[in-house]
């Protein structure tokens, strides 16, 4: 833990903009989000099934800090190249993959503070519902979903190059939407969902802990595996 918060310390201190940056575009994020969500259709006030989608996508957004590194994997293949120079230190497989977690967990908390206040003051449909624990709530359903879907990510970070982690996830995009449509086939929402039960449950929200502990599982999931095979994957 003392060298991945070393590395992670470091990344910090080597990106001095990477944080502005960030804060700038998940207030762009949740001023877009909070019109889709806005957005109902028919008599019944249901909720535009863009919002389910565009909330699938989105969430597990919320786990990166956008640097150069970020934006720069496919045309330089950015994460390959920061695997390979980190091998050439003394600093064991584990601490890297434990100091992206790390950013992982810091960028949900503060990438989720931002995104959410800007959704619900923005928002008049989630604000009907109104109050501290429906508001946290709702938010860490959905960050617990994020977790599951950034734990695939960091999966591919490690483990692939540029090109294949671009289309795995349009892949994973591409997923997000046929569930999208598979809900609302069945005549449901999952934004609405995961508000009903917040506003029911509060902080009690059986979805919000089910939520969480998927994603805490995925993590741990993702961990394992990427250690077992990143040890084993030439960066040549």
């Amino acid at each position: 833990m003392k060298q991945a918060w070393a590395i992670t310390r470091q990344d910090f201190r080597s990106n001095p903009y990477a944080l502005l940056w960030t804060v700038l575009f998940i207030m762009y994020l949740g001023f877009t989000m909070s019109f889709v969500v806005s957005m109902e259709l028919g008599e019944r006030g249901a909720l535009n099934p863009a919002a389910d989608f565009v909330m699938l996508v989105l969430t597990p957004f919320l786990g990166f800090i956008y640097n150069r590194r970020t934006f720069k994997y496919l045309q330089e293949d950015s994460y390959t190249h920061m695997l390979a120079f980190l091998r050439t230190l003394p600093i064991p497989v584990s601490a890297v993959i434990m100091s992206r977690i790390q950013q992982a967990i810091f960028a949900f908390i503060g990438n989720g503070v931002v995104f959410f206040i800007f959704l619900f003051a923005l928002s008049g449909t989630l604000r009907a519902y109104a109050g501290p624990g429906f508001f946290i709530s709702f938010a860490l359903t959905w960050i617990g979903y994020g977790m599951l879907i950034q734990a695939i990510y960091m999966y591919l970070e490690f483990l692939k190059r540029g090109k294949a982690y671009f289309w795995l996830s349009l892949i994973i995009m591409l997923i997000c939407g046929m569930i999208s449509i598979m809900v609302r086939i069945y005549a449901a929402n999952l934004v609405s969902i995961t508000a009903f039960y917040s506003k029911e449950w509060q902080l009690l929200s059986p979805v919000m802990w089910g939520a969480l502990a998927a994603g805490v599982f995925g993590i741990f999931v993702s961990y394992r595996m990427t250690l077992r095979k990143l040890i084993k994957r030439d960066l040549a």
